[in-house]
């Protein structure tokens, strides 16, 4: 739950978007998600100033020809 904290999401169904990489929008998503005790994939209410949960982060620029390793810590 911090500020700098990104996520990547991966839709290998989805033809238009396979992946995107968002943030929580600051102060709204942030707090409105550090104060959810619900676990798993739901949806949250309209955040207390209006923003959305979540931004894309159009600064981040991913490079094709980066080789990486995906490690799940679950």
């Amino acid at each position: 739950m911090l500020d700098e904290a990104v996520a990547i999401v991966m839709a290998p169904t989805d033809s238009r978007n396979k992946c995107g990489i968002f943030r929580l929008t600051t102060p709204g998503g942030l707090q409105l998600v550090q104060k959810c005790p619900l676990r798993g994939f739901h949806t949250h209410p309209p955040t207390a100033t209006g923003q959305e949960v979540y931004e894309l982060c159009g600064h981040v620029y991913l490079n094709p020809r980066t080789k990486h390793d995906v490690l799940d810590l679950r």
